[in-house]
């Protein structure tokens, strides 16, 4: 008995200590202070800089000149190590740092034209100057040809920090000065720009885990950008959320060849806003700097939401689904994305076998199939016939392809894993 309880007090203890030393990096850095912000307005040259104790240069430059768009450049790292905006890059010049424009505004476009001509500063002011959150304002009236006011933009902005990370809040409000439709387009709208160049080491990744290339046009409630900047090993990154108060929830996503990001409130279709109304859009930015935790990220997402949880990744791979192509198991093949040296062939398919819930090879090169008729009564399957069973598939030949097809087991329900 007494050998009984030194054991389960000697398993107490173990699990205490490992509950004590696996405690999340988050709670220990939340033990860290942050300092104070405040805000620096210099109106000669249109700007609005958030400073910190301790630092000498601006953590953050928001750019409000007369008639050109608004725009946040420089970004300094939380870290000081590295600038994470680019203003006008050779391969996109029209592109400023973190900006907002919409490619077709009743057909005009403020998202390649940021200035003269199509914007034109109405007010940029600061709301509260100082504090573990600072926030100001920028409004700038939107251009037709003739001039005069189409739509007035403005942004609230908002500032603090978490742990020394960056944590900026937009809201967007757009006033329809006349009848507003801004077009169907492939990017517009909130749009960030770090300083890519060719070779440079990073990635795009959105919250559910589709990466660059993979990640263009696909809904997501967040979008994380990461970049080795100049003056850094590791990369910097800044994370854009999307708020569930925002039409078209959850966005689609523009993520260029150069690792350009931006919400696209207009991907799928024209969207209006009629005289008189405003349209409000919320996002929210988190930059930071090392490797990006897509769990502590949706938990952060979560933070700006108020959602709980990931559910309408799942409404949007169902309506993906039930709008997706068929493709042939040769359609497939092409489809799949190889490491270096690896190939891929069609071995089996339908009709050979229908219905796989598990498969297992043998030592002689064969795969024996569970084929799951009854999935969805788990008892005599769709037919009432209980007919799931147990196939053996062989390449006889061995050119790559299964050729024979042997029945070892039939007439069983649910089979569900095989060895």
């Amino acid at each position: 008995m007494l050998k009984f309880i030194s054991s389960l007090f000697l398993l107490s203890f173990l699990l205490f200590s490992l509950s004590d030393c696996t405690q999340p990096a988050k709670d220990k850095a939340a033990t860290i202070t942050d300092p104070e912000l405040y805000l620096e307005q210099n109106d000669s040259e249109g700007t609005i800089s958030v400073m910190s104790a301790g630092r000498e240069k601006p953590l953050v430059v928001q750019n409000a000149g007369e008639n050109f768009r608004p725009f946040l450049h420089p970004i300094l790292a939380p870290d000081g190590k590295g600038i994470l905006t680019e203003y006008s890059p050779g391969h996109h010049k029209h592109q400023t740092g973190i900006y907002w424009g919409f490619t077709r505004v009743n057909g005009r476009d403020f998202f390649h034209n940021p200035g003269e001509g199509y914007w034109k500063k109405i007010g940029a002011s600061i709301v509260e100057k100082k504090g573990k959150e600072v926030k100001w304002q920028t409004v700038y009236d939107l251009l037709n040809e003739k001039g005069e006011p189409e739509m007035r933009e403005t942004q609230n902005w908002s500032m603090k920090l978490d742990s020394g990370n960056y944590v900026l809040t937009l809201e967007w409000k757009g006033e329809a000065k006349n009848d507003i439709t801004i077009g169907k387009y492939d990017y517009g709208g909130l749009f960030i720009r770090m300083p890519w160049k060719e070779g440079i080491k990073g990635e795009v990744v959105n919250a559910a885990r589709e990466k660059n290339e993979k990640a263009e046009g696909k809904q997501a409630m967040w979008v994380d950008v990461g970049m080795q900047v100049e003056g850094r090993d590791d990369e910097a990154h800044i994370a854009v959320f999307d708020h569930p108060s925002n039409k078209a929830y959850p966005q689609h996503w523009r993520v260029d060849g150069q690792l350009g990001v931006g919400a696209a409130r207009s991907r799928m279709a024209d969207w209006t806003i009629t005289k008189g109304e405003t349209e409000t859009i919320k996002h929210q930015l988190y930059i930071y700097s090392g490797e990006l935790n897509d769990v502590v990220m949706t938990e952060r997402w979560a933070g700006f939401s108020g959602q709980s949880s990931t559910y309408a990744l799942w409404e949007v791979a169902r309506k993906e689904g039930l709008e997706a192509k068929f493709l042939s198991p040769e359609e497939a093949v092409k489809n799949m994305t190889m490491k270096p040296g690896y190939s891929t062939n069609v071995w089996a398919s339908e009709p050979m076998m229908t219905q796989p819930m598990a498969f297992c090879w043998d030592d002689r090169g064969r795969i024996w199939i569970a084929e799951n008729k009854d999935y969805e009564s788990r008892g005599d399957g769709f037919s009432n016939a209980g007919n799931s069973r147990i196939l053996i598939l062989e390449d006889t030949n061995h050119d790559g392809r299964a050729d024979t097809k042997k029945v070892f087991l039939e007439g069983i329900a649910f089979p569900a894993a095989i060895a």
